[in-house]
């Protein structure tokens, strides 16, 4: 490669480059000066946070809820992961099914889903035929809430992890299972033995990857439950931005997140490394 040509792919490289640093770096270095503004340079905002039991609720929040969303998206997803590869030609209804929910663009399945648990919503109405109590699903401050809001974000993003998992599951080797039937392997033994094993890495990656991205939840409670009703940090942070108009707070509690979400992404990353590979059994 002569010198010419090198010195062009370097400036295709280097001038993108420094256009997204300048788009996305600086505005982010701004906001970090502004936290530590207040008055002058200074610790206050973070002093105001600390002292904010509402920025502790938000902050629960934001691990409780990736947690919980995460855990019903991986039992989900495997099982809708499973009973499609298992099956030569799957229903068709069923396989519209499972990935509808992520096709559906954001706010119309939040909107819909608010229809949906509201006080005198669809659910409520048919406990109501079935000779139940209505819930409070939304309540603010309420636990059911939470709980609402855990349902809603799993079923929306679901159909990542199932198309993660079923990626991993289509690349086992069916020569691998053919052995193992004739070893004698029942369903339970494969799947425990073989399948799972093998499977290990796109659990992983799924794990990794939605694990990471549900720490920036924003919507889903802002529209199903308001600023307040369940806050985590960036609802937090924008209501400190909009309704108290204190953007000085508010960029600190950007900042904390974050830094929370570098800390997880780079340990996440790690175990992706460490344990995003797999043997085949022998």
């Amino acid at each position: 490669m002569d010198r010419a040509s090198r010195n062009l792919r370097i400036l295709f490289v280097a001038v993108p480059g420094a256009f997204m640093a300048a788009l996305m770096l600086a505005p982010a270095f701004e906001g970090l000066v502004l936290s530590f503004d207040r008055c002058g340079p200074s610790l206050g905002n973070y002093d105001v946070l600390f002292a904010d039991p509402m920025f502790w609720r938000a902050l629960a929040n934001n691990l409780i809820i990736p947690a919980g969303s995460l855990a019903l998206e991986l039992a989900a997803g495997l099982l809708l992961a499973l009973y499609l590869t298992a099956r030569p030609k799957p229903s068709a209804v069923v396989e519209i099914a499972a990935v509808l929910p992520f096709a559906i663009p954001e706010i119309v399945l939040l909107t819909l889903a608010r229809y949906l648990f509201m006080p005198r919503g669809y659910v409520n109405a048919a406990l109501v035929e079935a000779g139940f109590h209505p819930l409070g699903w939304l309540l603010p401050n309420h636990a059911l809430a939470l709980l609402t809001v855990i349902i809603v974000d799993a079923w929306h993003v679901t159909p990542v992890v199932m198309l993660i998992l079923m990626g991993g599951l289509q690349s086992i080797a069916p020569e691998i299972y053919e052995a193992a039937a004739l070893d004698g392997a029942g369903t339970f033994a494969t799947f425990r033995h073989i399948t799972l094993p093998l499977l290990f890495p796109s659990i992983v990656a799924a794990v990794v990857l939605r694990g990471v991205d549900a720490l920036r939840i924003f919507s889903t409670t802002l529209v199903l439950t308001g600023a307040e009703g369940v806050p985590v940090l960036s609802t937090y942070a924008y209501q400190q931005w909009t309704d108290a108009q204190q953007q000085r707070v508010a960029m600190a509690a950007s900042v904390i997140l974050a830094l929370a979400i570098t800390i997880i992404g780079l340990a996440a990353a790690g175990a992706m490394r460490r344990f995003g590979t797999a043997e085949a059994p022998r």
